[in-house]
């Protein structure tokens, strides 16, 4: 398989990889950054559409900690662009923990500013 590039989605979701707490942190989070680029771009869950936090069915999310005999505490989310069936690069929108709700509305606030751009 071809690598796929692994670009930020904007300098705040890079600053999010270097602010992880740990080296351990870091080093897991550009593990399965590097997994999505080389072996499997679909590796993360979809994320979908939810009343509460709007419509992120382009999105993939990977859990991660320092251990992989934990319970994650924390996600990357990312998108397939230009689309999932014919994806040119990983776009990587957001790391950091996880958080039952409200995390998903700043994510879609995010996309939403970056397709309104497009427009």
């Amino acid at each position: 398989m071809t690598r796929l590039p692994v670009e930020f989605f904007d300098p705040t979701a890079k600053q999010q990889l270097l602010d992880l707490p740990s080296k351990e942190l870091k080093r897991r989070a550009l593990e399965l950054l590097g997994k999505v680029s080389k072996e499997n771009p679909r590796l993360g869950e979809p994320c979908g559409f939810a009343f509460s936090t709007g419509n992120l069915s382009d999105c993939r999310k990977l859990y991660f900690d320092e251990q992989l005999d934990m319970a994650p505490r924390y996600r990357i989310v990312y998108r397939l662009v230009p689309d999932e069936g014919s994806p040119t690069q990983a776009e990587v929108i957001r790391i950091g923990l996880k958080v039952p709700y409200g995390d998903e509305e700043q994510i879609y606030r995010q996309v939403g500013r970056a397709l309104e751009r497009l427009l």
